[in-house]
């Protein structure tokens, strides 16, 4: 049986691309249950909008792929800048049973974000549930930070009219114009209506319905929104507009006369998004058993204004 040491000694750690999808997939679909034809396709699928930076850990002597880390290259707006900035968005670690214990996330992140770094990035930024969390604590020199948790809100709608001429329910949309996604006050990733096809339309395996508020043929907003698997209960993703109220308003409106009253989301504390649910339905905190948390690894000075919480604006969607 071979020692630790002796493991170690036999790693090539060296660049992931999708020249390796075919052990890429099979690790991912053993540490995050899934299948490896969905992993094969999210792989497929990212990498078609954003640069993948990843690395992995090969045991020399099987050829096997026993960990890997990935982040995507991502645009991230900040407050006052007119010009977006690079993080890397940690995507996933994930390390074959058989080789745990053995420090390879740490061997396997570093030259990740020297990566990140050398395309001008300026922090990791990251979603991580409880167990993730407890990861980044016991990781010596990972360096995540907790900035804080997503909250979980249930939203009920007060009585609200739609204008069926102006607002519609799709399975899809052709094209979103000159709408408003960008967030002058907050942090956020910045999005286009390219970066939202691909988020939502394109998906590989999951589906998302829309509600499109137009002013002629111009497009004033859309909300992105799947139904929950509890009956009258939707889960809100996205909303992008100029006027969230409004946008919002309408599509409270849809939903009830689908019969649908109540709403569900994960959002920061100070989102735009929340701001403008309370307007127009009544909103309850409520636990969950399954938490969410922004995490920010610094790269250089600048990234520190990342760390207050109360300037984000993230949502569920915003979770891959």
């Amino acid at each position: 049986m071979q020692t630790q040491n002796t493991l170690k000694a036999n790693f090539a750690i060296r660049p992931l691309s999708l020249e390796d999808l075919e052990a890429w997939s099979e690790l991912l679909a053993l540490t995050f249950d899934r299948s490896i034809s969905q992993m094969s396709q999210m792989l497929k699928w990212l990498s078609s909008q954003y640069p993948i930076l990843a690395y992995g850990a090969w045991d020399s002597e099987r050829g096997k792929l026993a960990a890997q880390y990935a982040c995507l290259s991502v645009n991230l707006q900040l407050p006052g800048n007119g010009l977006p900035v690079k993080v890397g968005m940690s995507l996933n670690m994930s390390v074959h049973p058989d080789y745990r214990g053995l420090g390879l996330i740490k061997q396997v992140s570093k030259p990740v974000y020297e990566a990140v770094i050398g395309e001008g990035g300026i922090a990791g930024v990251g979603f991580s549930n409880a167990e993730g969390v407890k990861v980044d604590q016991k990781s010596k020199g990972y360096g995540y930070q907790v900035v804080g948790q997503m909250r979980s809100m249930i939203a009920i709608f007060k009585p609200s009219r739609v204008d069926r001429a102006r607002f519609k329910l799709c399975d899809s949309w052709a094209d979103l114009g000159n709408l408003q996604t960008t967030w002058s006050d907050r942090i956020a990733f910045h999005v286009t209506e390219q970066t939202i096809a691909h988020r939502y339309q394109h998906h590989p395996f999951r589906t998302y319905r829309y509600g499109i508020w137009y002013d002629g043929h111009q497009v004033n907003g859309i909300v992105v929104y799947r139904y929950a698997n509890f009956s009258g209960i939707t889960t809100l993703l996205a909303a992008y507009s100029h006027d969230l109220r409004g946008l919002l308003y309408h599509w409270a409106g849809a939903m009830q006369a689908e019969g649908r009253y109540l709403t569900h989301v994960l959002l920061t504390p100070h989102s735009p998004i929340r701001h403008a649910l309370k307007q127009i339905a009544i909103c309850t905190p409520i636990p969950t058993r399954h938490p969410y948390y922004l995490t920010v690894k610094l790269l250089t000075p600048l990234a520190e204004t990342l760390l207050e919480f109360n300037h984000w604006h993230c949502i569920g969607g915003d979770i891959l």
